[in-house]
């Protein structure tokens, strides 16, 4: 019985987080797109900025100048459009099938929502006005799916914020209805919708917009779809008999605006130097501009060896 129990434990442990936290939905062909609809008009006026590809299933995106696409504008009738118009109704389904782990409040501003499976209850509309804060827990891997059984509409200069190393690939909003992200706001995480997504005037998105109905209207935004920063490379120093401490240098990945974590909680190191750390161990992550994390390198600080016997 003992050892029975005992290879159940191992089991338990060997298994990844299909049981003790969310797995992620799969995008399918929708991945590399930063903005899609399987049905709908696709338009942009004012100097809007798309990094990702764009797509419609029914019509040609009209982007006006002086807006740009770092990426690629696929046609009305490209067959590379016949899959993401199918996937995105499956990842849809997907989100929309997870069972909550609660309910909250439909006015979304300031709540601080931890890792799971959220709804704002059956048929039920939500607002933004202001900022909702998502905490990661220290846990790159940390996966928010917030699903809302009507419209979602976000007031002017109300954000989603990301802390604690929650990461705008990990996080998901489910939308029965239409989406609206008012002026002047920063919105972060991957929209599948059932209605139209507009982006009114100067508003940010940061992840995907996708819809498996509505339109998608666009007002001088700027859209990313980015992706996390490579695993930390990590340079130890242990501590010598003289010096009880060590030293961690991360040493890639490197770029503008790249900040760097030990403990997955603060991101203010944009050197990658953590001297005078103490035995122990350690989740080194990096962040970059847009607030994408990487997975963890975990290294260990050993305890200062003992000095030498006297001659």
């Amino acid at each position: 019985m003992k050892k029975k129990l005992f290879l159940g434990l191992i089991v338990l442990f060997l298994l990844p987080n299909l049981i003790f936290g969310q797995t992620p939905p799969d995008l399918g062909a929708t991945s590399s797109f930063a903005l899609f609809t399987a049905g709908g008009a696709f338009d942009s006026d004012g100097a809007t900025k798309i990094t990702g590809n764009i797509g419609s299933f029914t019509v040609t995106p009209a982007i006006a100048i002086p807006g740009t696409v770092n990426g690629t504008i696929f046609n009305m009738g490209d067959a590379t459009l016949n899959q993401p118009f199918t996937d995105v109704s499956t990842a849809y389904a997907d989100l929309f099938s997870r069972v909550p782990d609660d309910v909250i409040a439909i006015e979304l501003a300031g709540q601080t929502l931890t890792p799971g499976v959220h709804s704002t209850g059956s048929g039920s509309a939500a607002t933004l006005t202001g900022n909702v804060t998502l905490d990661g827990q220290g846990n790159p891997n940390a996966i928010f799916i917030i699903q809302i059984d009507d419209a979602l509409a976000i007031s002017a200069f109300s954000n989603v914020i990301l802390i604690n190393s929650a990461s705008p690939n990990n996080v998901y909003w489910q939308i029965v209805g239409a989406f609206t992200l008012g002026n002047s706001s920063v919105f972060r995480g991957n929209i599948v919708s059932g209605g139209a997504i507009e982006l009114l005037d100067a508003s940010s998105l940061i992840g995907r917009g996708l819809t498996k109905a509505g339109a998608i209207h666009l007002h001088n935004n700027v859209v990313t779809l980015g992706t996390p920063p490579a695993a930390p490379t990590v340079i130890l120093i242990q501590p010598t008999c003289s010096v009880g401490t060590g030293t961690i240098t991360i040493t890639a990945p490197t770029g503008i605006g790249m900040t760097y974590s030990i403990d997955g909680l603060t991101y203010t190191n944009s050197t990658g130097i953590f001297p005078s750390q103490a035995n122990g161990t350690y989740n080194a992550t990096a962040m970059d501009s847009d607030g994408y994390v990487s997975l963890r390198t975990t290294v260990i600080i050993t305890s200062q060896p003992l000095p030498p016997a006297n001659a």
